[in-house]
């Protein structure tokens, strides 16, 4: 490959990152934790998830886009390891360095907990999400969340609910963007 298209194709993967500074929406990184309450919970996993996402706002506030997270316990029993891809559609409210959104993750990948003996089993995911969020930064902005997190293992010959786990989450994002 000649020097000069090196270049180019350097220069150009460099910049990219840059091009979601100067749209409508934002990306980064995202951390969550499960917390178990008795009356809103159905499995006590003391599960993390960590990620990145990105979306586009409408100027209606409609926010679309996308996530990739992986989810894991930290306790030894029950374990409880995963990756899901998915969707995120929401709605945004904005007014100076504050927002607040609604937002709606759903997602497919796979998990392994043996609280049900599923190894290895593809599975759904689904996070319903309150997030405030401040730009302390021109383009970077913290939100904290919190909201409803249910995670399914789909088995073939089973009702697809009966080894749903579901627990409240809070966590924090960190986006870049505007």
């Amino acid at each position: 490959m000649p020097f000069k298209r090196i270049v180019a194709l350097a220069l150009a993967l460099a910049v990219l990152p840059l091009a979601g500074a100067f749209a409508r929406g934002a990306g980064g990184f995202t951390w969550g934790e499960q917390y178990f309450d008795t009356a809103l919970s159905n499995a006590d996993l003391n599960a993390r998830t960590t990620g990145v996402y990105g979306y586009t706002v409408t100027w209606g506030g409609q926010r679309y886009g996308g996530f990739a997270i992986a989810i894991h316990s930290d306790t030894t029993v029950p374990v409880l390891e995963g990756g899901f891809i998915g969707a995120i559609a929401g709605q945004e409210m904005r007014t100076g360095p504050f927002m607040t959104a609604v937002t709606l993750w759903t997602g497919i990948g796979a998990m392994n907990t043996p609280v049900y003996q599923r190894p290895g089993s593809f599975a759904l995911i689904g996070e319903l999400n309150l997030e405030m969020g401040l730009a302390f930064l021109p383009g970077v902005m913290v939100t904290g969340y919190a909201g409803m997190q249910a995670m399914v293992a789909v088995v073939p010959d089973q009702a697809i609910l009966t080894d749903a786990m579901y627990t409240p989450v809070l966590g924090v994002r960190v986006a870049w963007g505007s």
